[in-house]
């Protein structure tokens, strides 16, 4: 019995041993194989552009974008930030800070439409908050929300076409 515990920790030891260099030899089999794995030649090597998956992509951020534009229209921005207890500077200040917050959000959305289109996009952005601020600057003292939204909303029927139409419309190029 003396011998036998002994004989045990001998036989675990040289099994442990042989599972270490079993182990040893595939990790450098698998090694070796890779090192050795032929690279396509340069004119068949997959480029991230190429495959639908960027295609599905960019029509998301399409989408992205469109919805972007639909949301800092003034119309429909005024609507959705407007509340009845704003003061005019509250209503201003929420309405340039949602724009700029929506922005930023959706800046990735620029690495799948060209620059052009992406340019269309920044200018819709910086026109709204010109002509948001452009009626804050044109109000009398002591003007509530309500008369700010009103002025924001008339400066915005004012205009033959809008910059946010405009950028929609070169999104929507973009997806032809």
């Amino acid at each position: 019995m003396d011998a036998f515990i002994p004989d045990l920790i001998k036989i675990f030891l040289q099994a442990l041993f042989l599972l270490a260099i079993v182990l040893i030899a595939i990790w450098f089999y698998f090694r070796i194989r890779q090192k050795y794995v032929p690279t396509p030649p340069l004119n068949q090597v997959s480029r991230p552009y190429d495959n639908e998956a960027v295609g599905t992509l960019k029509l998301q951020a399409c989408e992205r974008l469109i919805l972007f534009l639909e949301r800092i229209t003034p119309n429909n921005l005024i609507l959705r930030v407007h509340s009845q207890d704003m003061t005019a500077s509250q209503l201003h200040a929420s309405l340039v800070r949602t724009i700029r917050e929506e922005f930023e959000y959706n800046l990735s959305q620029q690495l799948y439409v060209s620059a052009k289109t992406w340019e269309f996009v920044r200018n819709a952005k910086e026109e709204t908050i010109r002509q948001i601020n452009s009626a804050v600057t044109d109000m009398k003292e002591g003007k509530t929300a309500r008369d700010l939204a009103g002025l924001v909303l008339q400066l915005s029927l004012l205009q033959e076409k809008s910059p946010v139409t405009i950028a929609i419309e070169a999104v929507k190029r973009e997806i032809i």
